[in-house]
């Protein structure tokens, strides 16, 4: 009688769904400016929003809109840090409306582990019946891949200073 055992050692990966031999192939997903930003405006959209100041959003509600552009870990600090309750208590106390009226992203690093770094513009018009002024507000930001899916992995900021408010800003 006569047992053989076949053993095959090739490394074989699909690339653009084609199996191809050799060296295997790191699948992720190229970040490109737009989609960065457009992933960016959609976050600040949900997070800032307030459409009518007698009936804003809840923190509750903005958590969960936001939650989708977050990692796992930004949306728990940002939970922590009560980061939601900011847009809604201005907007009541002013009396005026928020929206984001522009979004600008300037790539500054791309780490080892595989996240962007970035610096921001945001312009956001804060107005009612009477009145409209835009503000524009800096920051930095770091964006990574996880599960093919763009993430905001760190979101960091200075507040802006807004007008009818004694202190604190956006």
């Amino acid at each position: 009688m006569f047992i053989g055992v076949v053993a095959c050692n090739k490394d074989v990966v699909k690339e653009n769904g084609v199996e191809k031999e050799g060296k295997l192939v790191k699948e992720e997903k190229v970040v490109n400016i737009e989609e960065a930003e457009k992933l960016f405006k959609g976050y600040y959209t949900e997070r800032y929003t307030v459409k009518d100041p007698s009936n804003p959003p809840t923190f509750d509600e903005i958590a969960d809109n936001v939650k989708g552009y977050l990692s796992e870990d930004e949306y728990k600090a940002q939970i922590a840090n009560r980061y939601y309750s900011l847009p809604t208590m201005i907007s009541k106390e002013i009396n005026k409306s928020i929206e984001v009226q522009d979004v600008n992203l300037e790539e500054q690093s791309k780490n080892d582990d595989g996240t962007i770094d970035y610096t921001y513009t945001t312009i956001f018009k804060v107005y009612d019946e009477n009145s409209s002024k835009n503000y524009e507000k800096e920051g930095e930001l770091t964006i990574s891949t996880t599960n093919n899916e763009l993430k905001i992995t760190r979101d960091w900021s200075r507040g802006v200073k807004i007008d009818g408010l004694e202190q604190g800003g956006l």
